[in-house]
């Protein structure tokens, strides 16, 4: 397994900041985020992904060392960016991965350019409908601006089976705490914008149209994304056929498990591949 590298790439719409890892010849793989997240969330995947894929984990509009401008957070314009971004690399063929809110993009890209991709893969997603966030979470989500404490409570709740270490309980910040630190650097905008965006999204209407292979991942400890409203998600696309649940993992299984998740999206793009052969 490599050793991923930092890269900049410029496009019209926005620069990005990817973790970049394996053969750069090799087959390509797009890992999207979702909401207080960064291209961060991937890296302990990276780290069991195999070295012959060529993988992809940008930091989106207004995360990480993206640029941060304030506005263009709805799920339509991330996937504009991110088209952009797959333009720029010259990417065909690609094996799409969204978790969360990068589910909703990843399924925004996928209706807009399916012609560019392999498989697509939703971990934990926003339902294809959606999701409703009401007046009095937006509220709190604009306070996680200002209160570190609140945001740190939060993203544990994300990621259950993750011991936060204590705060100043060693000198060198743990994963955790870089997850927090890249949270709490976010684009004041996207606090609250990027669930705005997913509560205005809706494609319920559109799924039929989604027939490459795609697969469905969900830990059975999230609290954020239930278990029926990922069923409904397989059920509308048609090229969905699995779900694989993960036992004793939360919100983030890329995090939590990734070992166990790399398995499955490996044996997932590979059986797409052989059933393209038959």
């Amino acid at each position: 397994m490599g050793v991923w590298r930092s890269v900049s790439v410029e496009t019209d719409r926005l620069k990005f900041h990817c973790r970049m890892q394996g053969d750069p010849n090799g087959p390509p793989m797009l890992l999207v985020h979702g909401s207080f997240a960064t291209g961060r969330w991937w890296e302990p995947l990276l780290e069991t992904l195999p070295d012959s894929l060529c993988v992809a984990a940008p930091d989106l509009r207004g995360c990480g060392r993206s640029d941060k401008p304030d506005a263009g957070y709805t799920v339509a314009e991330l996937a504009a960016d991110i088209e952009q971004l797959v333009d720029a690399l010259g990417w065909r063929d690609i094996d799409l991965v969204g978790h969360s809110t990068g589910g909703a993009v990843a399924i925004e890209f996928a209706l807009r350019r399916m012609d560019l991709l392999h498989t697509l893969t939703l971990a934990d997603s926003v339902p294809i409908r959606g999701v409703y966030s009401p007046p009095e979470t937006l509220r709190l989500l604009a306070e996680m601006r200002h209160n570190r404490d609140l945001l740190r409570r939060a993203l544990a709740l994300l990621m259950p089976t993750i011991e936060p270490a204590a705060q100043g309980a060693d000198p060198e910040p743990s994963f955790f705490d870089l997850l927090v630190e890249d949270a709490g650097q976010m684009a004041p905008a996207a606090f609250t914008e990027m669930a705005r965006g997913v509560s205005d999204w809706n494609r319920i209407a559109d799924a039929n149209r989604l027939t490459l292979p795609t697969l469905l991942i969900w830990g059975e400890l999230d609290t954020v994304v239930n278990r029926d409203d990922t069923t409904r998600t397989l059920l509308a696309i048609p090229g969905a056929n699995n779900l694989e649940v993960l036992r004793g993992v939360g919100h983030s299984p890329m995090i939590e498990a990734p070992l166990t998740f790399a398995e499955r999206l490996v044996d997932f793009i590979v059986q797409a591949s052989v059933s393209e052969g038959d």
